[in-house]
């Protein structure tokens, strides 16, 4: 009678299997194995959607600017420059301590393919050094491109100014070309340039038009 008293009130002290706890335990990295995914999800598209924003605010900045140089330029010439291909502006009657405006396109990387655009300014010629890295002056203004064809000079119309063809292709994935990219395209005018006349001497009579004319 006594012994059944006491196992009344003793506190119960039943224990759990291996089994049972094998199984919570299976049961818990099942529930946390979807949270962690559905965490890195959300945190590598966060990654992405910042990544394009950026590539694509660095294109729209770098058509803004070089749309005031062009603008500036009297005479425009889409070359290579020490292998790059390039865009040299002739900027001198708006400028008093610049006489050229460089655009380069630099290859930056293979896997993916990307290009650096940077833009330097010079008071001589092209160099050796222009656009690479012992160019002091230049400054970069977009690391996206996947293009290195960004600049396109043609022949002008009659009584019609000069104009550039910009085309900036930008890669708003890391690891792909063919993803989400972002093209900004313009033809901008040389508007302190000469209009083209039938009385130039870049005149080409069999297309009414005036040639490039080699940027000095």
């Amino acid at each position: 009678m006594i012994r059944t008293l006491v196992n009344l009130i003793r506190p119960v002290e039943d224990g759990h299997t291996l089994v049972e706890l094998i199984v919570v335990m299976a049961i818990l990295g099942v529930v946390m194995s979807g949270l962690a995914a559905l965490f890195v999800g959300g945190s590598t598209a966060e990654a992405q959607l910042n990544h394009r924003f950026a590539a694509q605010q660095e294109a729209r900045l770098a058509l803004d600017r070089i749309r005031g140089d062009i603008h500036c330029a009297t005479k425009a010439q889409a070359l290579a420059i020490n292998t790059y291909p390039a865009l040299r502006l002739d900027v001198t009657s708006c400028n008093a301590s610049t006489t050229y405006d460089y655009w380069c396109t630099v290859s930056a990387s293979t896997t993916p393919v990307r290009y650096q655009l940077w833009r330097t300014a010079s008071a001589a010629a092209p160099t050796t050094s222009t656009c690479t890295s012992t160019d002091a002056s230049r400054v970069l203004i977009s690391s996206n491109l996947v293009s290195s064809a960004a600049f396109t000079t043609n022949a002008t119309p009659l009584n019609g100014l000069q104009t550039v063809s910009v085309d900036f292709k930008v890669g708003g994935n890391q690891v792909s070309n063919t993803k989400e990219l972002y093209e900004l395209t313009d033809s901008i005018v040389a508007r302190n340039g000469t209009r083209c006349s039938s009385s130039s001497s870049n005149w080409v009579s069999g297309t009414s038009t005036c040639t490039v004319v080699s940027v000095p």
